[in-house]
């Protein structure tokens, strides 16, 4: 077992000191800032969830966007057309 000098505890084996929230952390993996807390043993699957679900999120708006564009695109050829023939 190591000692830490930061928090004064013998540290489990495959933990370490994380700067960003001065605490050890067991299965340390790094430090995200997008959920503002480091990714260890006890919250990897939260965070893998957390991953996950912005991919099906992201993924979700780029469908959406482009089928709103292809609409709108089809919308505007249709008032084209439409205002080609009255004149």
């Amino acid at each position: 077992l190591k000692h830490c000098a930061t928090c004064g505890i013998h540290r489990p084996p495959r933990s370490a000191h994380c700067r960003e929230t001065n605490r050890c952390v067991q299965k340390w993996d790094h430090y995200c800032p997008w959920i503002g807390n480091s990714v260890g043993r006890r919250n990897y699957p939260f965070f893998l969830l957390f991953v996950a679900s912005t991919l099906a999120h992201s993924l979700l708006t780029a469908v959406a966007s482009v089928l709103h564009l292809t609409e709108v695109a089809a919308s505007l050829a249709a008032s084209a057309d439409d205002a080609a023939a009255a004149s």
